[in-house]
């Protein structure tokens, strides 16, 4: 009645992803991405970049907090004033920096070796260290060196370099949580446990290990929690964890009232305030977003015994869940959409299950979008896309998993 639409009549069928038509793509992208890097660096003076960023980005937010760190001052930094006047200190002259320090205490231990490095090396050091850390756990994932490549020269890995971010501590955290509760599960819970340094990150793994009888690593989870804010209390006092219960606080205020940068999120939350919708019904939005991506998780713990699809399902609705995350961040999404592939290459493709992956692959080079007040959340998107490709997969496989039972 209405006629086709221009859109069905596209024949996906002759859209493959060639291993030449990959490596090509990638290597173009990473020649570039490079060179760019490269003449900007060469540009910048006193690590200031010809557009007026500092070199490393947010890398100067965690080597001013060495700093304080080391000097006994850690509490006193979740004070933004403060920190601001700290990150003149010991950052290029600058009119504004404008950032703001909200990690746990937790983190102070992580970061403390950078006060004795230069901020260069340092930069480099954190940088490579992380990113090594993160290679290594998708080699440990099974992955070749095709899909280590991509991953790469992919723009979320190209991100986390130039801004200096944890993007790549905490993609590897989160993976060796993922993969291996049931193999090392040692291993993996004192992966989880590490991670309580960016705690809305990990909101889903209690569920997971919980869903799929992953006692032990739950166990060591927890125990590694504990011994890490006792230690971080005992290192630099209460009053550092009061402070930042403060600075909290605060950072909710600040989400909720739409002050932070919105359009560098990927979270349904910020989605839809980016997108106009009122702080309540952008909530209600998130909470139902969170609880699909929950009961998604715990149904795939549950009823599915397979590491890998385990892990895709527990890593594409991180984003789902959190309160907050940036598009630094996204380089999490790199290995549900990498076993995704790798099941695909294995055990024959799912109809436009190539279109997917091409499409969020590519996405991410909309990141982090234009500073406007409302718009659309290109984040967001391609997080719902990771989620749609790793959901259709483990349907594919096992189409009884997400199937109401009878008793």
């Amino acid at each position: 009645m209405y006629g086709r639409l221009p859109f069905a009549t596209v024949d996906f069928s002759r859209y493959r992803l060639t291993r030449l038509r990959v490596v090509a793509s990638c290597a173009m992208l990473l020649a570039i991405a490079v060179t760019v890097s490269v003449m900007q660096f060469a540009a910048s003076k006193d690590l200031i970049l010809p557009a007026g960023a500092v070199i490393g980005g947010d890398y100067l937010a965690f080597y001013a907090a060495s700093h304080a760190a080391a000097a006994g001052e850690a509490a006193a930094i979740y004070d933004p004033a403060a920190f601001e006047a700290l990150l003149h200190e010991v950052g290029p002259e600058r009119e504004r920096y404008g950032l703001t320090w909200q990690y746990p205490p937790t983190y102070f231990l992580f970061l403390i070796p950078l006060a004795f490095i230069a901020y260069a090396p340092g930069y480099a050091l954190w940088t490579g260290a992380t990113a090594l850390g993160f290679l290594a756990a998708l080699r440990s994932a099974g992955l070749n060196r095709l899909f280590l490549f991509v991953i790469i020269a992919s723009p979320p890995a190209f991100q986390a370099v130039i801004t200096g971010q944890n993007g790549f501590l905490t993609a590897a955290l989160l993976a060796v949580a993922a993969l291996f509760p049931d193999k090392r599960p040692i291993a993996a819970g004192l992966a989880a446990a590490l991670l309580t340094v960016k705690p809305q990150l990990g909101l889903l793994i209690p569920i997971a290990y919980l869903a799929g009888g992953c006692w032990r690593a739950f166990a060591a989870a927890a125990a590694g929690a504990l011994a890490l804010a006792g230690l971080s209390l005992s290192v630099y006092g209460p009053e550092t964890w009061i402070a930042f219960v403060d600075g909290v606080r605060g950072a909710s205020g600040n989400l909720t009232s739409g002050n932070l940068p919105l359009f560098k999120m990927a979270t349904p939350f910020a989605g839809a305030r980016y997108a106009g919708l009122p702080t309540e019904a952008a909530a209600v939005f998130h909470g139902a977003a969170a609880l699909a991506a929950a009961c998604a998780v715990g149904l795939v713990w549950r009823r599915v015994k397979d590491a890998e699809l385990r892990a895709a399902a527990l890593l594409a609705g991180v984003f789902l869940a959190a309160p907050y995350a940036y598009y630094y961040e996204m380089v999490i999404l790199a290995l549900p959409l990498a076993l995704v592939a790798k099941r695909g290459l294995e055990q024959g493709w799912i109809r436009r299950e190539q279109v997917l992956i091409t499409a969020a692959f590519l996405l991410t080079m909309l990141m982090p979008g234009q500073a406007h007040k409302m718009g659309v959340s290109w984040g967001l998107i391609t997080v719902s896309i990771v989620a749609a490709a790793v959901v259709r997969r483990i349907a594919h496989e096992y189409p009884e998993t997400f199937r109401l039972r009878k008793n």
